[in-house]
C-alpha cells in the first residue's frame, strides 16, 4: 500500500501542552510538515506529520505524551480550489468516505492528507482516477 504514516497525539486543552510538545520535537530537529488538530471542550487531537516520523513518536512517548501512529493517504494536486475541488469529488464519486482531511502546500502543489474510512478501497479509487500518491515518509 502507498500510505504515510501520520501521529495522531491526545492533547489536554490545557494552557501549555501543545508548547510541550513542540518543544520535544524542536529539541531534536524534527521538522513539522503539516499540522491539524480537532478539539473538544477538553481534549484535542493534534494530527502530525514530521519529518521523522517513527522518531518523533519515540520520542513523544518516552516524555509522557500519548501518541497513536496512524496509515494516511497522501495525494498531491494542482494548487488551486478547482483541482482541490475535482479531486475530493473524485475519492467520494469512487464511493470512498472520507473521516478527515487536511492539506499542506509542498513544493508549490497542495498535498492531501486523507483519513478514508477503507484505506484500501482509497488506494484503488485514487490510482483509477489518476491522482498521484505521495510517498516516502517514515
Amino acid at each position: 500500500m502507498k500510505t504515510i504514516k501520520q501521529l495522531s497525539i491526545f492533547l489536554e486543552n490545557k494552557n501549555g501542552k501543545l508548547g510541550n510538545i513542540l518543544n520535544v520535537l524542536k529539541a531534536e530537529n524534527i521538522e513539522i510538515q503539516a499540522a491539524s488538530v480537532a478539539d473538544t471542550t477538553d481534549y484535542g487531537i493534534l494530527r502530525l506529520i514530521t519529518s521523522e516520523q517513527m522518531k518523533a513518536s519515540r520520542l513523544l512517548q518516552a516524555n509522557g505524551i500519548l501518541v497513536n501512529v496512524n496509515e494516511v493517504l497522501a495525494i498531491e494536486i494542482e494548487a488551486n480550489t478547482s483541482t482541490f475541488a475535482s479531486a475530493v469529488d473524485s475519492i467520494t464519486d469512487g464511493g470512498v468516505s472520507i473521516n478527515y482531511l487536511y492539506t499542506f502546500h509542498k513544493d508549490g502543489k497542495l498535498v492531501l492528507i486523507i483519513r478514508p474510512a477503507d484505506i484500501e478501497q482509497a488506494e484503488k479509487v485514487i490510482t483509477e482516477k489518476g491522482l498521484t500518491l505521495i510517498q516516502g515518509w517514515e
